[in-house]
């Protein structure tokens, strides 16, 4: 087996991985990177972006366009993989963007659609072939819903490839149990290391929704500025409005993704039922979202909360209760899109919330802390090493991990033989 990683050896997103035995080639994620990147050179991949792609397939961990943003850059006959649930929020996202206004970008989700409608979706803790290698996706807790980490089996060596996850989700505590099952004799780890440099552990997802129900008690009319894929925290955000005895109003699009989730999860847990208690606000015009009377004196009468995207309709649905004292804004996302001194800064969104100076900053991160780590490296106690991924400081896990196991260092574009 060999191990090369094209691109995310020291950058957070636009991930590319190899896993290569024999003629067969196993890619892990092909994403766009991150606002400010470093190297911004074309990725080009013997095997999946050009060359022989006869015994080549991708895998994608989940639908965060840092992992599969470049899908299109992949040649049409490389067969793509990812969970089944991921496949329709991902659709139904790249669906909702055929509609933008700019004619190219609208061009360019519609080939996404048709590239991902014969997607291979696998089940969690199924194992399958390509070639011989064999592999096994494990589902994780993450801010992408149906993420994956994959154990990967081939000539005697078996390599965890965490993917993006965390421990201080919802269900972050099923972690331990597929890892005791399912990663046994794991000779290497390619892992993930967002948060290392950050010392602080994160603030769970059960503590952030608690102080959510008791700041919607507080306030009757509750925007929460969030991602609408992050569907935990979607309906974390509903959990906590009806705690407070709030209504949830959400657009028809946010509606759909939960729906989807809960089509396919509802019976496992009582997290994704919402039964009919969600109000759906679908129709617009003139920039405008037309909330209907009887809807619209219901949300004055008990309060609501309703979470919000970055665009004039719910802007305009924020400014149709300025200058009341029960309105309240939170801001629910990662801070480098309103931090002046990071790359990825958003003027435009920045100002928008500045016309709410009292606007509330509440947030978990994505990513498992440092604790996390190390607790997964020491049950896991890879044999021969630890390759970090997915992080702007490599460097901090001989500091952090050395005690626990080998450190490999790679750079981009170079090639690891695991025997």
């Amino acid at each position: 087996m060999r191990i090369t990683i094209h691109r995310g050896t020291d950058q957070i997103g636009g991930c590319v991985t190899e896993i290569c035995y024999g003629e067969h080639k196993l890619f892990i994620d092909l994403g766009e990177q991150l606002p400010g990147t470093h190297s911004t050179e074309e990725l080009a991949v013997e095997g999946l972006t050009k060359g022989d792609t006869t015994k080549s397939a991708l895998l994608i961990t989940h639908y965060h366009a840092d992992h599969i943003g470049e899908l299109l850059k992949a040649k049409p006959e490389v067969p793509v993989y990812m969970g089944e649930t991921a496949w329709k929020i991902y659709q139904h996202y790249e669906q909702r963007l055929t509609y933008i206004p700019e004619t190219e970008k609208a061009l360019k989700h519609k080939q996404v659609l048709e590239r991902i409608d014969n997607v291979n979706t696998f089940t969690a803790g199924k194992t399958f072939c390509w070639g011989n290698m064999q592999v096994t996706p494990l589902m994780i807790d993450h801010s992408a819903f149906d993420a994956y980490m994959f154990v990967i089996e081939a000539d005697g060596v078996r390599l965890l490839y965490t993917g993006d996850f965390r421990g201080h989700g919802f269900r972050s505590k099923a972690l331990p149990k597929l890892i005791a099952k399912y990663a046994k004799d794991i000779d290497y780890i390619v892992s993930e290391g967002t948060n290392v440099y950050r010392t602080v552990e994160n603030e769970s997802e059960h503590a952030l929704q608690g102080r959510f129900t008791e700041e919607f008690r507080k306030c009757k009319y509750n925007f929460v500025l969030t991602s609408s894929t992050n569907i935990d925290r979607i309906f974390s955000l509903y959990h906590a409005a009806q705690r407070a005895s709030r209504i949830f109003v959400c657009d028809h699009y946010q509606h759909q993704l939960m729906k989807i989730v809960a089509k396919s999860h509802e019976n496992y847990t009582m997290f994704y039922k919402t039964r009919d208690t969600v109000y759906d606000i679908s129709r617009k015009k003139n920039g405008m979202f037309l909330i209907p009377d009887k809807l619209l004196r219901l949300m004055k009468r008990k309060g609501f909360c309703m979470p919000i995207r970055d665009n004039e309709y719910f802007w305009n649905a924020v400014a149709q209760f300025d200058g009341d004292d029960d309105q309240a804004v939170y801001y629910s996302m990662w801070r480098g899109y309103v931090d002046a001194q990071h790359p990825a800064y958003n003027p435009d969104l920045k100002e928008k919330l500045d016309h709410y100076p009292d606007y509330k900053y509440m947030h978990t991160s994505g990513h498992c802390d440092i604790k996390t780590l190390a607790k997964l490296f020491r049950q896991v106690k890879p044999r021969k090493g630890i390759i970090p991924i997915h992080t702007e400081h490599p460097e901090r896990f001989e500091t952090l991990f050395g005690s626990i196991a080998r450190i490999i260092l790679l750079q981009d574009g170079e090639t690891y033989d695991c025997n």
